[in-house]
């Protein structure tokens, strides 16, 4: 009789800890799943958005690469934003290459002057463009800046234009909304581009600071990868033209 009541006390004490060592696996499984930082990170999971037209591809990717000057490092290429709603966007880029694509002049077709000489793909001028993307956090910006090359003159920056785009909204962000989200406008933009300029005058005198200024028409506004704000410009020179860039936010 006592042992049947020892064994019958045995098997309560094991099922007893059973009970407290499943019951507190549960209870801590419970507890480590909702605290207020897991249940965070769950609705941040279902609520993360990805709006690329191609899933397979990076935000902004090019295609249709055409080398045609390796010695200028000239290439035809299309450059696609990879997000639903900037379909019009892409549909406008794709046609501005397309008749980039037609420009090309062939020095066999033009009298050269004595002192130039042919480049290796006998092109004599044409214009192209050069793109620089950027991403942080939720914003992506396209630089595209067109270039005018001859066999004389080289390559010199005619125009730019920039595109920076909300890729969980779909929704492009124009100039005056860029400038409103750093606090800042035109004016200040201004002077931080006339700061740059006077910074590398003292390396490069033949820039002609009023000459930029006064024909400040075309330029780039974009979001670079650390969050700064920054506008893409043509500085004029004596000589020639170039592209530079300066950071405006505060």
């Amino acid at each position: 009789m006592e042992k049947f009541k020892n064994s019958v006390g045995m098997v309560f004490l094991i099922i007893l800890l059973l009970t407290f060592i499943v019951g507190g696996y549960f209870a801590m499984r419970y507890f480590t799943q909702h605290t207020p930082e897991h249940e965070k990170k769950q609705d941040q999971e279902k609520t993360k958005i990805d709006l690329r037209i191609d899933k397979s591809k990076d935000y902004i990717y090019y295609e249709n690469e055409d080398e045609i000057l390796e010695s200028e490092e000239i290439s035809f290429l299309d450059a696609v934003i990879n997000i639903k709603g900037m379909e019009d966007v892409n549909k406008l880029l794709k046609s501005e290459e397309d008749a980039l694509r037609k420009t090309v002049k062939y020095s066999k077709d033009v009298e050269l002057p004595e002192d130039v000489k042919e480049n290796e793909a006998g092109i004599y001028s044409l214009e192209y463009r050069d793109y620089k993307d950027y991403a942080y956090s939720k914003y992506l910006s396209l630089v595209a800046i067109d270039y005018s090359y001859s066999l004389v003159n080289g390559s010199i920056p005619t125009h730019i234009t920039s595109y920076v785009v909300d890729k969980e909204s779909g929704k492009q962000i124009d100039g005056d909304a860029i400038l409103q989200m750093y606090n800042t406008n035109m004016d200040n933009v201004k002077n931080k581009v006339k700061q740059r300029l006077e910074e590398t005058q003292t390396l490069n005198s033949d820039i002609n600071i009023t000459e930029t200024l006064n024909n400040f028409s075309t330029f780039g506004l974009f979001i670079d990868k650390v969050g700064e704000l920054e506008v893409s410009f043509i500085v004029k020179t004596n000589e020639t033209s170039y592209n530079d860039s300066v950071v405006v936010s505060e």
